[in-house]
């Protein structure tokens, strides 16, 4: 299973849950109402005596852990990323720099506007100039058949390792 479906099955499993706990929730307020779902032992007055301002405290604080938990799953569902990625045109770029050491991760989107998102990750290793000179006579026009657009421009990003 590859890392970002691991991560989407968690959040699915996690969100399950929260929905489960909430319907419990709203099932115990509906069985008793006018109850209180914190026993006062737990949550008393003693908290809000002589500081009125623990509650908004307490409130605001919350509101920003789910703002912060809200962009974190926004972003671990990749809704932020811009463009599809396009196997052909991966395939191709892997084919075009064979043959060079150093090459970690490759990566090939085709953006909304017509454009492509090359991205290469080299280890530190790596020859950086036969990797140009490769981008630069051959793999980026590769790429643009590959994915049927030959005119299409082309930005590359190169992602030297320190490690």
């Amino acid at each position: 299973m590859r890392p970002r479906w691991g991560n989407r099955v968690g959040l699915l499993l996690v969100g399950l849950a929260l929905v489960a706990g909430g319907f419990g929730l709203l099932t115990a307020v509906r069985g008793r109402p006018g109850a209180a779902l914190i026993d006062a032992s737990v949550a008393g007055a003693s908290v809000a005596e002589g500081k009125p301002w623990a509650l908004p405290l307490l409130a605001g604080a919350a509101m920003v852990l789910a703002l912060v938990a809200t962009r974190w799953l926004f972003m671990a569902l990749g809704w932020g990323r811009v463009g599809s990625r396009t196997g052909a045109g991966i395939a191709m770029l892997g084919v075009a720099l064979k043959g060079i050491d150093g090459i970690g991760h490759i990566s090939v989107r085709l953006v909304r506007d017509g454009r492509l998102r090359v991205s290469v990750s080299l280890r530190r290793s790596a020859d950086l100039r036969q990797v140009i000179r490769r981008l630069d006579e051959s793999a980026v026009s590769r790429v643009r058949r590959a994915v049927g657009r030959d005119d299409a421009l082309a930005v590359v990003r190169l992602h030297v390792r320190r490690r």
